[in-house]
C-alpha cells in the first residue's frame, strides 16, 4: 500500500516537473523570441515599405494642365465702330488671277508688295458682312478701310495667294464660280474649307460666269440661285455678295439677287462703292499690274 502512494506521488511529482517545463518555455518564447520575431517583420515591412516608395518615386509626376493663350482676333468689335457724318466711300479693290499673262494675272510680288502697302498705310480690311455694314450703316471700324476682292477663284489663290495672304495677314474675299469648283484651273471644295480656315472669305460669282443681262430670267435666277446654296454646303455659310460676271446685270438680276438672299452686288463699274449707287450695283476699283507705292495708294484713296 504504501509502495502504491510513493509510485502516485512521483508522478505527480513528475507531471508537475513536465507542466513546469513546458510553461517555461512558453514563457520563454513570449519573452524571449518574440523579439526577434516582431525584429523579422520590422524588417520585412521597412523593406516592403522602401521598395514601395522607390517604386512611387519612379512613377512621373502628374503634368499641371497647360493653358494655352486665347486666340485673339483681329476684328475690330462693333461696338467701337462709328457713325459718320457724311456717305462712307469703300473702296473695293478688283484682283483675278496672280501670274504673269496679262492685265487680269497679278505677279505674286507685286501682290505682296500691295498688301504690304496697304498695312505700313494703316488700312483694315474688311469681310463681306462688316463691308454690308460699312454701307448699309455709314459706319466704319477706323478712317482707312478697304475691301479686297478676287473674281472667279482660280487655284492660285491656293497655291500662291494662301502663303502671301498669311504670310503679310491680310483678309480678302474670293468670289467663286460654284459651277467651277473641282475643275483643273479652280479650287476645291477642299482648298476651299481651308483657306476660310485661315480668313479668307468666299462670296458668289454665279454657277456658269455667263453674262446674266443676256440670259432668260429663269436661268438668271438659276445662276444666282444655285450658286449661293453650293458655297453654302461647302463652307457652311452663305455668302451676302454676288460679283456679277464681267460686270454684266439689268434690273431683273438686281431683283433675282435680291430674292436669292444676297445683300450686295458688285460690277465692275469703276470707282468707289457708295450706298447711293444701290447695294447691289457697288462699283469696284480694278488693281492693274504694274504700280508703284504712290500709284497703287491713291488708287485705294480715290478709286482711279
Amino acid at each position: 500500500m504504501k509502495k502504491t502512494r510513493r509510485v502516485v506521488v512521483a508522478s505527480l511529482i513528475a507531471l508537475l516537473v513536465i507542466l513546469g517545463g513546458i510553461v517555461g518555455g512558453v514563457t520563454y518564447y513570449r519573452h524571449a523570441a518574440q523579439p526577434v520575431v516582431r525584429d523579422r517583420v520590422a524588417r520585412v515591412r521597412t523593406r516592403a515599405n522602401s521598395s514601395t516608395s522607390r517604386q512611387a518615386s519612379s512613377q512621373p509626376k502628374p503634368r499641371k494642365n497647360v493653358v494655352q493663350a486665347a486666340v485673339t482676333s483681329d476684328r475690330i468689335p462693333l461696338s467701337k465702330w462709328q457713325k459718320q457724318s457724311t456717305p462712307v466711300q469703300l473702296p473695293i479693290l478688283m484682283y483675278h488671277d496672280i501670274g504673269q499673262g496679262n492685265t487680269l494675272m497679278m505677279p505674286a510680288d507685286q501682290l505682296k508688295n500691295q498688301l504690304t502697302w496697304l498695312k505700313q498705310a494703316g488700312y483694315y480690311e474688311l469681310t463681306p458682312a462688316e463691308a454690308y455694314t460699312v454701307l448699309s450703316e455709314n459706319k466704319v471700324p477706323q478712317a482707312k478701310i478697304v475691301w479686297i476682292t478676287f473674281d472667279d477663284g482660280y487655284r492660285s489663290m491656293y497655291t500662291t495667294g494662301l502663303p502671301l495672304f498669311k504670310a503679310t495677314n491680310s483678309r480678302v474675299t474670293i468670289n467663286e464660280i460654284s459651277g467651277s469648283v473641282g475643275s483643273n484651273w479652280n479650287l476645291t471644295a477642299e482648298m476651299i474649307k481651308t483657306m476660310q480656315q485661315n480668313n479668307v472669305d468666299f462670296a458668289s460669282h454665279t454657277v456658269s460666269h455667263l453674262e446674266l443681262n443676256k440670259l432668260p430670267n429663269a436661268r438668271q435666277q438659276m445662276e444666282l440661285t444655285n450658286s449661293r446654296q453650293t458655297l453654302a454646303q461647302i463652307t457652311g455659310t452663305a455668302p451676302n455678295t454676288i460679283a456679277y460676271p464681267v460686270g454684266r446685270y439689268n434690273v431683273v438680276t438686281l431683283q433675282y439677287a435680291k430674292a436669292a438672299g444676297y445683300q450686295m452686288g458688285l460690277t465692275t463699274t469703276p470707282g468707289l462703292a457708295a450706298a447711293s449707287q444701290g447695294m447691289y450695283a457697288l462699283h469696284r476699283v480694278r488693281v492693274n499690274p504694274g504700280q508703284t507705292q504712290a500709284g497703287f495708294l491713291n488708287l485705294v484713296q480715290h478709286g482711279y
